[in-house]
């Protein structure tokens, strides 16, 4: 390798978490600094090599922050390797002095670029052999703090068992949550984190003096509850420890489309006293040989025995023939379950069947013509019928999401009536609500002036793809400003959203997604 760099993007909000705790030393050398100070992220302090060695070496992984002020310019960044290079091979060529440089270029303020560089143990280093890679830089006009990388021969991988669906649980009703750790690695793991996180529909029916409850920045899952719990007990390579009693998990009355996760961290040396309370304690206990069938992080998907009323709301405004006017409609949960349903790209949404006395010129950024499989994608004016999604797709119980459409009325209109209907955003019904008599809502533009009593508006069926009295069911591909996409599970819909408007997100795997929530009682 002779000089590779990528742009770090989200994962630098991941090791800005991994670094607060020496956050204050830096930013007293901050305060002694005349220029700008930057800061070297690393994605992981602690590396463990694999022994023997694979394909794909671990990396000492860094990006910058710039935490001004100012440009940094002229920055150059060093990887001192002497303190492993005797038992270490890296997937670059390192000069005599065992000191890899990356070329020099100006960060800017905020957070910038970073490299890596490989790292493989020799054949026949013992295990355990650990040394230090520490990375520096310099500035001609600021200061680079460095940050020092541990890194050993071995690896303590910890997994955890992975639980089966459920389906059926009664709010009021708790579940016991069995759960095992593995050490798969090669090296014993001096202690060992059990971070557990639920979504809001679930309680942890016992709190444990050796674990600390907080609530968490949600997840694409919603995994918001959490609870961190710390054991000093050596969790040995090749065997596996259960907690000593099941996890209560209490289904609270809110309790619908539920997700409960785990995963094991392991500690560097010995665990510090994080006992919060009274409570009992919770142990680690011996159980055999490493399960084979672990996974880092593991996620059961709990659907409990309850419902979630989703309401439509209308509209009815006045005015004159060729004015604008604007309707806005609502999609509200009355409960009593929370509504999180990740399981699906099915969510819920609002169809809007125009007035035909009136034709929609103003739409919202989240609504788009409705087509016979789904949303289009299109904003055109003029359509009979829009679906539209929110973001996020969360409801609370008492969350309401509002879409405001603009709307001229026709020259010949005498007062029409259209509908808001709540459904999925592919036309479904919502299995999960069983009150549809509050599913559809009147949507009325009274036309001034005229002595009719009602325009007749086409029919809100989802299926319909075409409209009568004016508005052009033909449409025209629009670019939407889309706030995030679904996941494709098959829907033939699905493709257009993604590209044009997607609300929605729909995580699978292991990976992160960050949603920002907005909530209004």
């Amino acid at each position: 390798m002779s000089n590779r760099r990528y742009r770090l993007g989200a994962a630098l909000a991941v090791f800005a978490a991994s670094i607060a705790a020496w956050l204050p030393v830096t930013s007293a050398q901050a305060a002694d600094a005349d220029g700008p100070v930057v800061r070297i992220h690393v994605q992981d302090d602690n590396l463990g090599l694999p022994l023997p060695p694979t394909d794909d070496p671990p990396q000492v992984n860094w990006g910058l922050d710039n935490d001004g002020p100012g440009t940094a310019k002229d920055v150059t960044i060093k990887a001192d390797l002497s303190d492993v290079i005797d038992w270490v091979t890296p997937d670059a060529t390192v000069p005599a002095d065992h000191i890899y440089t990356w070329s020099t270029r100006d960060v800017p303020e905020g957070p910038g670029d970073g490299s890596l560089i490989g790292l493989s143990a020799k054949p026949g280093t013992p295990l355990g052999t650990t040394g230090t890679v520490t990375l520096s830089g310099t500035s001609t006009n600021g200061t680079v703090v460095p940050v020092t990388v541990k890194v050993t021969v071995g690896t303590n991988d910890l997994t955890v068992n992975q639980l089966k669906t459920r389906k059926g649980d009664k709010p009021g009703s708790t579940i016991d949550t069995p759960i095992t750790i593995s050490n798969v690695g090669t090296l014993p793991s001096d202690g060992v984190q059990l971070r557990m996180r639920t979504t809001i529909g679930l309680g942890y029916a016992v709190h444990y003096s050796n674990c600390v409850y907080s609530k968490e920045s949600p997840d694409g899952y919603g995994l918001t509850e959490q609870a961190l719990c710390t054991f000093d007990t050596v969790v040995e390579p090749g065997k596996s420890y259960r907690v000593d009693q099941p996890v209560g998990l209490d289904v609270t009355e809110q309790a619908l489309f539920d997700y409960f996760s785990h995963e094991a961290l392991p500690l560097s040396g010995p665990g510090a006293d994080l006992r919060s309370g009274s409570g009992p304690v919770l142990s680690l206990v011996p159980a055999g040989a490493a399960a084979t069938d672990g996974v880092d992080l593991d996620r059961q998907h709990i659907d409990a025995d309850n419902t979630a009323d989703m309401v439509a709301d209308g509209d009815n405004v006045k005015g004159e023939r060729g004015d604008l006017v604007h309707v806005t409609m609502s999609l509200t949960n009355e409960g009593p379950g929370w509504v999180g349903y990740n399981a699906s790209d099915d969510q819920p949404a609002l169809m809007f069947t125009v007035p035909t006395g009136a034709k929609a010129v103003e739409i919202p950024e989240l609504c788009s013509v409705w087509h016979i499989d789904g949303p289009s994608g299109e904003q055109t004016p003029g359509a009979p019928k829009y679906i539209c999604q929110s973001s996020p797709n969360e409801f609370t119980v008492g969350d309401s999401r509002t879409f405001e459409f603009g709307l001229r009325i026709r020259a010949n209109a005498k007062t029409t009536t259209g509908e808001a209907k709540a459904m999925t955003v592919y036309g479904n019904v919502m299995a999960f609500d069983d009150n549809h008599a509050n599913d559809t809502s009147a949507v009325t533009v009274e036309v001034e002036g005229t002595d009719s009593t009602a325009t007749p508006s086409p029919s809100a069926s989802p299926t319909s793809g075409t409209g009568t009295g004016g508005n052009d069911p033909s449409t025209q591909t629009v670019s939407s400003d889309g706030t995030g996409s679904l996941a494709s599970t098959g829907s033939s819909g699905t493709v257009r959203v993604a590209a044009a408007w997607g609300a929605g997100a729909l995580l699978l795997g292991g990976g992160l997604v960050v949603i920002a929530r907005r909530r209004k009682s």
